[in-house]
């Protein structure tokens, strides 16, 4: 017999619900390759009832029996604010089975964390898949190990080094709910999880320290000063020396470190 474990909580895009005391409208919807996000506008139906109250007392006041206390009670209706919730759905992932590669979950977790970091003062992280213990378990126990691997030492490149104990932190969770990770084949998907998210790091370490390294080589380079520069300084001057001396040979001999033939039947000049 079919039963209905989890019913559809929001609305059609750019509709409204009431849930209760609770209006859910859905503002938006952006689909990606394995989810769809969703932004939710929750505001409460009912008000809040405040109440202010004054007593006053004659200074002087009558015998006791005659005292007679002024209480007034006003009610202030309040509207609390709307709340802002970004939904995800994750659309890949079959009851009580998994995905057949970890990538898709990986870049999942590292969409919605990213998101969570980029809020200021956001509220937590809610997981939730049917029954709210297999698939639920496994990717809050993969988004565990994860945080793990980033904050062991400061930073990925020392966490990688860091020691992972899965089945300890299978346990804590189920701690805190009973039957968290349900299935082998979830218990495995998280090991493959780690490790491909392991190797995805270690391979963008490794070629960072390839771009540094060329980066050095580059500018250990060290390019010889231009001799033409030189030369061409010193034509230049020579030709400018030459047009102020109005081309007066023996000069021109000179500047070559040439001297000026004697007599003007040599043939030969010894230099």
């Amino acid at each position: 017999m079919y039963q209905n474990k989890c019913v559809r909580y929001w609305p059609d895009v750019d509709t409204t619900k009431d849930f209760g005391k609770l209006s859910v409208r859905n503002i938006e919807e952006r689909p990606a390759q394995d989810y769809v996000l969703r932004e939710l506008e929750i505001t409460r139906l009912d008000t809040v009832r405040t109440a202010e109250c004054g007593a006053a007392i004659a200074r002087d006041p009558p015998p006791l029996s005659h005292v007679m206390g002024m209480f007034e009670v006003s009610l202030l209706l309040q509207r609390e604010p709307p709340r802002y919730i970004w939904h995800y759905q994750y659309l890949s992932w079959p009851d009580h089975g998994v995905p057949n590669e970890p990538g898709g979950v990986l870049s999942f977790l590292d969409q919605v964390n990213r998101a969570q970091n980029s809020i200021p003062n956001t509220g937590p992280i809610v997981v939730h898949c049917s029954a709210g213990i297999g698939r639920t378990g496994t990717i809050i126990v993969i988004d565990i190990l994860i945080d793990i691997i980033n904050r062991q030492g400061g930073g990925i490149k020392t966490g990688l080094d860091c020691d992972i104990d899965i089945p300890k932190t299978i346990q804590m969770v189920r701690r805190q709910r009973s039957g968290m990770v349900q299935t082998e084949a979830q218990y495995k998907f998280i090991y493959m999880a780690v490790q491909q998210y392991i190797d995805t790091a270690q391979k963008r370490l490794d070629e960072e320290q390839r771009n540094k390294m060329k980066e050095r080589e580059y500018s250990n380079i060290k390019y010889p000063q231009m001799a033409n520069a030189k030369v061409k300084a010193n034509v230049g001057s020579s030709r400018s020396s030459n047009s102020v001396m109005n081309d007066d040979p023996s000069n021109v001999y000179e500047n070559l470190n040439v001297k000026t033939p004697k007599a003007s039947g040599s043939s030969n000049t010894r230099r």
